[in-house]
């Protein structure tokens, strides 16, 4: 087996601010450990080069969501048989804002568990944030439709906020369910989620966008990287796209009210 360069913190950071992560930069990160390539000291290293990067006045973001919040009928393949989703429904936990761990990948629960850092408190969609901004882009989290208004990512456009993408596509990249959102034909769905209500467990029908599964998601992507709108090159051996989040959004409404 071949085994490539290995990367460390001061590699990564080194390829971070080579890209444009500017101190003081309120981040937005979508992320694959295994794209990255091999990283001494494993995610929790990766985390520490971003905020290393950001410094003490940057606020990191990511996004924590937990899918398995979700009626086992609409878990992502593969999913348990369907003798067993009543057994499910009655016993699986009720989401944590302290404890449930991340279904996002490596970085973001390595992220999650770092000293300092919130979360917003969404059965399904929770999200993480660590620096000077964070208890303000957390603090409120509407249940219903989970990626729109009232939620972190409203927030993190209004603050005009950056994205990175490290080693993931446009289809990983959740400004783009804030954006169709905003729209007046956007795609919605009902999905059945375990929630405690006035500590009560129970099952909740909840109001959310719709999965795109890559119908308009990588063509945004495609036309925006045309447009010229953002930085790219790699980090370790993981593509990287940098760009404002609230121009991505306003370029993606924009297509959206087209399309739909």
């Amino acid at each position: 087996m071949i085994i490539q360069d290995a990367q460390n913190e001061t590699s990564l950071c080194r390829e971070m601010s080579a890209l444009g992560i500017a101190p003081g930069t309120t981040l937005m990160v979508h992320s694959s450990l295994s794209a990255i390539g091999w990283v001494i000291g494993g995610a929790p290293s990766v985390v520490r080069a971003l905020q290393s990067v950001l410094g003490e006045q940057g606020t990191l973001v990511m996004p924590t969501a937990t899918p398995q919040g979700h009626d086992p009928v609409d878990w992502p393949e593969p999913r348990p048989p369907e003798h067993l989703f009543e057994e499910i429904r009655q016993h699986m936990p009720v989401f944590d804002v302290a404890t449930t761990p991340s279904a996002m990948g490596a970085i973001t629960e390595a992220f999650r568990t770092a000293p300092g850092t919130l979360r917003s408190n969404h059965p399904t969609s929770a999200v993480c944030a660590n620096g000077p901004d964070a208890a303000s882009i957390v603090a409120a989290h509407t249940l219903d439709v989970s990626e729109g208004r009232g939620t972190p990512f409203e927030v993190l456009y209004e603050m005009a906020s950056t994205t990175l993408l490290l080693g993931v596509g446009f289809n990983r990249c959740t400004s783009l369910h804030f954006a169709e959102s905003l729209c007046e034909k956007r795609r919605l769905t009902l999905r059945r989620n375990l929630w405690r209500q006035n500590g009560t467990r129970m099952w909740m029908d909840m109001q959310d966008m719709a999965d795109d599964n890559d119908t308009y998601f990588p063509e945004i992507g495609r036309a925006f990287l045309a447009g010229a709108k953002a930085k790219t090159g790699t980090i370790g051996c993981a593509d990287a796209v940098l760009f404002s989040t609230r121009e991505l959004v306003d370029f993606a409404k924009d297509y959206f009210d087209t399309v739909l």
